[in-house]
């Protein structure tokens, strides 16, 4: 028999994540603070409850997919809360990008009232999403990670389990993430010094896409840099939030990253012109502002 899913957070990707989680054949109940962000899903089945711990009530797994950590530690641990809804069993999935820090209070938080967590944040866009194509990195118990492997399938391409520690998964999502802003700077840059030396930035597509200069960055963002279509699929104050949690990360580590320093700075621009909600391959707007494009 499909486990019963609680899904909490009909934002951009919470939205398709609950929709391939419902192809998939698993019932779904769901709860967002704005009842018409889940229209989609239930129309297409979901029920609705009336609140976090409801929907736990109605669930075996409940996966939270919120903006930041103050909104995890609400709709988990807050007044009507998954926890107060919680019955034996219960497996939860914060899928949130937090802090790896907050990961472990809340996971904290769930032990101390006889819940699992995995903290298991995801890669990818809505339209990935949609697909059931994501990359999910897990933290948290082995035993809960087996449990809740079927649930991640239905979601997830790429399912990467990084040990027994809460805050494992949103670690590895702080270094993916700095990966692909450092990547969209380097594209943007490009992008930028082609048209200043007077070469058709279509051309930096083409050649590109073959060889070691290939990146998912330059094939995604660089259409859309290159015709001004700015629509977040991971916005600036998104990517900023994420990098400035990497840049702690490494201060308390002793890491050296002088380059993903740059790509924060970059973002911060972007966030000073009124960008915040954009993509962050917005950027480029900055760097052709500093070249006079």
């Amino acid at each position: 028999m499909m486990q019963r899913i609680g899904f909490i957070g009909m934002g951009l990707m919470g939205r398709p994540m609950s929709q391939a989680l419902l192809k998939a054949g698993f019932p779904v109940t769901v709860w967002n603070r704005t009842r018409g962000k889940a229209a989609e899903a239930l129309a297409a089945g979901a029920a609705w409850a009336g609140s976090p711990a409801e929907v736990a009530a109605a669930s075996e797994v409940v996966i939270t997919m919120v903006t930041d950590a103050a909104a995890s530690e609400a709709v988990i641990c807050g007044p009507e809360g998954v926890l107060e809804g919680a019955g034996p069993g219960l497996c939860l999935i914060d899928m949130s990008s937090i802090p790896p820090e907050k990961s472990a209070a809340i996971a904290a938080c769930a032990r101390d009232k006889g819940v699992a967590m995995l903290d298991a944040p995801v890669t990818g866009n809505p339209k990935v999403a949609a697909l059931g194509k994501l990359g999910i990195m897990v933290g948290g118990p082995l035993e809960t990670f087996d449990r809740c492997r079927p649930v991640f399938e239905a979601m997830a391409a790429k399912i990467v389990y990084v040990g027994e520690a809460n805050g494992l998964g949103t670690t590895l999502k702080l270094i993916n993430n700095l990966v692909m802003a450092v990547a969209i700077q380097a594209s943007a840059e490009a992008l930028v010094l082609a048209k200043k030396a007077g070469i058709d930035p279509g051309k930096v597509m083409e050649i590109t896409s073959v060889g070691g200069a290939r990146t998912g960055a330059m094939e995604v963002r660089g259409p859309r840099m290159i015709e001004r279509n700015f629509a977040p699929h991971f916005s600036v104050n998104n990517m900023y939030k994420d990098l400035s949690t990497a840049m702690k990360l490494a201060d308390e580590c002793g890491a050296v990253l002088p380059t993903a320093s740059l790509s924060l700075e970059m973002l911060r621009a972007a966030r000073s012109r009124g960008n915040g909600e954009k993509d962050s391959c917005v950027i480029i707007t900055v760097l052709e502002a500093l070249s006079g494009l």
